[in-house]
């Protein structure tokens, strides 16, 4: 009688790992690995919040009747410091703005480089892939989950954190509105510009496997986007329009707060001809006589303006979200297509 033994696992073939134990292990392992990132993360967003927020309380110390006081100079002891807290105040509050549009490009770096590049360039990530018996593509879409909560969690917040402080001053000229950093801040586009950067690093990353130049590929892939993104939002909505008769008066040409409102984004203003046809302005400033001699030798009938009221911003900014969105996809899907690709 013979027994026929199943021949034993080699010592170095690993073991099969469930289905269950490794989508629960991949993310642990990528929250180990890049912890670090996650802490000086957080910590920036509460000191952010801790800076601005705290300077909008100090600001906040004076009621109103305490404010018209100190603008009437009249029975104000603190006028001196409430001209400081509101000082400060505007100021943090207005470079607040340019801080929060280098948040995707900082994203980007950090996904091009030690999220995704480094790694491969190092050659640690064969050890990464065989201690947790996962595919790369496993291994990439566990990090890439990881880091996309992460970071539109850290988006929401700040942008939270901006619109608290520009209540108080919502309309004021210089923040807020269609200002670029506060348009940004203002709505969902700066959590989707931060997952852009993110997918922009990862594909950078996977493509080019060098965390340097991966980095810099991240960085400017992301930046373009930013600067593109601020010179189509006017076309992503139509606009108001309204048409003035030109006059050589001047009082009689459009003028906002009276035609249009003063919070209104300007997409182009012409001298419109008879025929229909359209006057840069830009090409007036440099003839003999101005804007009204351009316009009378011209034959201009009259004065086109195209705006975009306040209400249109949010359905700028979400349509803006939908297209910057859709790129950040494109990005990823090409990541995983030429990780499938170079890997077994």
């Amino acid at each position: 009688m013979t027994t026929t033994l199943a021949p034993d696992r080699r010592p170095e073939e690993p073991a099969p790992v469930p289905g269950s134990a490794l989508r629960t292990a991949l993310p642990r392992a990528a929250l180990r690995l890049h912890r670090r990132a996650l802490v000086v993360g957080a910590s920036l967003t509460g000191l952010f919040a801790l800076v601005l927020l705290g300077a909008l309380l100090w600001r906040s110390l004076y009621g109103p009747a305490d404010v018209a006081a100190c603008r009437s100079g009249e029975g104000c002891p603190g006028l001196n410091s409430y001209g400081t807290a509101h000082s400060v105040f505007w100021s943090l509050l207005n470079q607040s703005q340019n801080v929060l549009l280098l948040v995707p490009l900082v994203v980007a770096a950090y996904a091009a480089g030690p999220l995704t590049a480094r790694e491969r360039e190092l050659g640690t990530h064969h050890l990464l892939w065989t201690q947790s018996a996962a595919s790369p593509v496993r291994w990439l879409r566990s990090t890439l989950a990881l880091a996309s909560v992460a970071v539109a969690v850290t988006g929401v917040l700040l942008v939270m954190v901006y619109r608290t402080a520009l209540a108080p001053v919502e309309g004021a000229w210089g923040v807020g509105g269609w200002v670029p950093g506060g348009y940004a801040a203002s709505g969902p586009v700066l959590v989707a510009y931060c997952l852009l950067g993110l997918a922009f690093g990862v594909c950078a990353g996977t493509l080019i496997g060098r965390a340097l130049p991966a980095v810099f590929a991240g960085v400017a892939g992301t930046g373009l986007s930013l600067v593109v993104g601020v010179a189509v939002r006017p076309w992503l909505w139509p606009v108001s329009t309204v048409a003035v008769p030109f006059t050589r008066d001047r009082s009689a040409w459009p003028a906002s707060g009276t035609d249009w409102p003063e919070d209104a984004d300007i997409r182009g203003q012409w001298l419109v001809t008879g025929d229909g046809a359209r006057i840069d302005l830009e090409s007036c400033y440099a003839t003999p006589g101005g804007i009204a001699g351009c316009g009378s030798r011209a034959g201009a009938e009259s004065w086109l303006v195209e705006f975009h009221p306040f209400s249109h911003r949010l359905p700028v900014m979400l349509v803006e979200t939908g297209l910057v969105l859709l790129l950040a996809v494109l990005a990823v899907g090409a990541a995983f297509l030429v990780l499938r690709r170079r890997t077994p």
